[in-house]
């Protein structure tokens, strides 16, 4: 039986390293890890040989260019088969391939099947004598020349560009059919053109492109882009605990065609997380609310008289409805519990850049934790798993007003009390929990509660 291909896998990122070896020593594969280059090239010297190296192109100390330079200076292992795992690997792969000998390169995010047919097929190649020249180490371009082609300028795609394609596309895509299924004639009748554009402008049509629109406006033109992907593929609690390790400043922004959540980084720690077309839960006055800070009829009334490009959040320390502290707590719960919803999203697309902070942004510098919110994220999906579970959000829920005097309505918690004070005796539990003004998780962790302890119970609608 033949022994597993020994693979080393050089990269700055723990959780890169980590994700890889599981993925290879899943898949049959021998890996080692290595922190950056001069780590890697001491591993490749003290042997014993490594049947290909997976190598990530920007790290300190000796960098992917650097090593292969090295890898191939040294006779006895020139000829190491060289895979690139980078976030420019499209770009880079041309050059890299062909001044570097590597065999090919792959973009991160990559998924399981993806990584694992590239090895393969290099592996396949090296074995089979189909692999290219490797250059001598001393022959090899300077750094500066393949340095000069990767320049982030050159290689980071513009965030503006981009969503504007979209935006054409996403436009394209709904008028061209309607303009197509005119008669020649007819599409020279403007009158007939704009009522069959018209009909196809659907309200979800319209909210999709009103989405990717603000996204447009809202990305600074100088954005960089550092990262991008799909959450389907790598899981955003991964990005986040990745950025949080390498202390990253910047913002990332996690799109479905639905919703977006923009989380703003500073040194790996949240500072603003802040949500468009979200549900109205996350909207910032409901968590006033909660806090038995205003009534809703008093929110509606400040926002009628809010200026148009107001914070509500300023508005109401300016009207003296609440304190500095007050806003930060109430901004630290919604950042949190967006965290917490887009930790569950099972798909969307994700984009990490690097760009000036929003002045609101600047204000809030609230610091939290990832690790903490991921924690806690995961531990609320499996508690709503096992509460969905046994709740029929149809039913009506009623109080049993004996079951509650036993519990004392004076020990009841702000929360407990917003979710009571919306049954009525004919709402769903669904409608409670809109009704309540507290969140979905807390309103239906509440309700499972009060239905184990006997305060609510159910009856047919």
């Amino acid at each position: 039986m033949a022994s597993p291909a020994r693979v080393l896998v050089v990269d700055d990122s723990p959780t890169i390293l980590k994700v890889v070896s599981a993925i290879l020593a899943r898949n049959g594969f021998d890996p080692t890890v290595a922190r950056d280059g001069l780590a890697g090239i001491e591993l490749v010297k003290k042997g014993p040989k490594y049947d290909l190296v997976l190598l990530d192109f920007v790290m300190p100390r000796m960098n992917g260019y650097a090593f292969c330079r090295e890898l191939r200076s040294n006779p006895s292992h020139r000829n190491v088969p060289v895979v690139l795992m980078s976030a420019k690997g499209d770009k880079l792969r041309g050059q890299f391939v062909q001044q570097t000998g590597a065999v090919d390169a792959i973009t991160k995010p990559f998924d399981a099947r993806a990584l694992v047919a590239v090895i393969e097929g290099a592996l396949s190649k090296a074995a089979e004598g189909r692999a290219r020249p490797v250059p001598e180490g001393a022959k090899m371009p300077d750094e500066d020349t393949i340095a000069e082609s990767v320049r982030p300028s050159l290689l980071a795609r513009n965030m503006r560009q981009r969503t504007g394609a979209e935006f054409a596309q996403q436009l394209s895509t709904v008028m061209t059919p309607a303009i197509m299924s005119l008669s020649p004639e007819a599409r020279t009748n403007e009158a007939a053109v704009m009522q069959a554009v018209a009909r196809v402008m659907t309200s979800e049509v319209v909210s999709k492109l009103t989405l990717t629109l603000r996204d447009l406006d809202d990305t600074p033109a100088d954005a960089k882009e550092v990262m991008s992907g799909d959450v389907s593929a790598i899981p955003l609690a991964e990005i986040l605990q990745l950025l949080q390790m390498q202390r990253q400043t910047g913002v990332l922004r996690v799109t479905t065609n639905r919703a977006s959540i923009t989380i703003s980084l500073r040194q790996g720690l949240i500072d603003l997380v802040q949500a468009r077309n979200s549900s109205d839960e996350f909207k910032l006055g409901r968590y006033f609310i909660e806090r038995g800070l205003l009534t809703r009829e008093r929110l509606e009334a400040l926002l009628r008289a809010k200026r148009p490009h107001a914070l509500l959040g300023q508005v109401l320390v300016e009207a003296g409805v609440a304190t500095n502290d007050d806003l930060i707590a109430v901004l630290e719960r919604q950042s949190s519990e967006l965290i917490y919803e887009v930790l569950r999203w099972p798909y969307g697309r994700f984009s990490f850049t690097r760009e000036p902070f929003r002045p609101e942004v600047e204000q809030a510098h609230l610091g939290l934790p990832v690790s903490a919110l991921v924690l806690e994220g995961f531990r609320r999906v499996d508690e709503w798993r096992l509460m969905e579970g046994t709740i029929n959000f149809d039913q009506v829920v009623v109080v049993d007003q004996v079951a509650l005097d036993g519990v004392g309505s004076g020990k009841l918690t702000r929360i407990e009390q917003l979710v009571l004070g919306a049954v009525n005796g004919s709402r769903t539990v669904n409608e409670v929990i809109k009704e309540s003004a507290v969140g979905s998780f807390d309103a239906i962790k509440t309700i499972y509660q009060f239905l184990q302890s006997r305060v609510l119970r159910t009856r047919a609608a």
